[in-house]
């Protein structure tokens, strides 16, 4: 009897024909179930590796691309503070006191801080409101030039 359990143990069924297993298709042998499920186990833990790997990168990008955008707002906003007429000293303190993730924002409200402290300087036009000297063919003064003629 020890010899019909261990040949039955041993034998691995043949693949039965389609009609024999009522049409259900292929029977597998355990070797085979044990191979096609261990493959497919390696596949998915192929990809869980990957995928931490893909989602650092991912994060990491991001990042960089939060840290680039950050710093063009900043540079937009030093330009703006730069277009204005304001001390140098009050800009900077602007910029570092002053959200500068939003660029429209920080223009509206480093306006009304302007506004409403007075830091604006005041700038004069010269050259319109002031007379110039009369020109003269010459080029030279007459008095200057009388002044050192020779004298005979």
């Amino acid at each position: 009897m020890s010899n019909e359990i261990n040949a039955t143990n041993t034998e691995q069924p043949i693949t039965p024909t389609p009609e024999a297993d009522g049409g259900q298709g292929r029977t597998f042998t355990q070797e085979e179930v044990n191979r096609i499920v261990s493959e497919r186990l390696a596949r998915e833990r192929e990809k869980l590796t990957q995928q931490p790997q893909e989602d650092e990168r991912e994060k990491a990008l991001r990042e960089r691309e939060k840290a680039l955008e950050a710093r063009e707002n900043r540079a937009a906003c030093q330009d703006y503070l730069d277009s204005l007429p304001v001390k140098d000293k009050y800009k900077t303190a602007l910029l570092e006191v002053l959200d500068t993730s939003d660029t429209e924002k920080f223009k509206a409200k480093a306006e009304k801080l302007i506004d409403t402290i007075g830091l604006r300087i005041e700038t004069k036009i010269t050259g319109a409101d002031v007379p110039h000297p009369p020109s003269n063919s010459g080029g030279v003064d007459p008095r200057i030039a009388a002044a050192f003629k020779p004298k005979i």
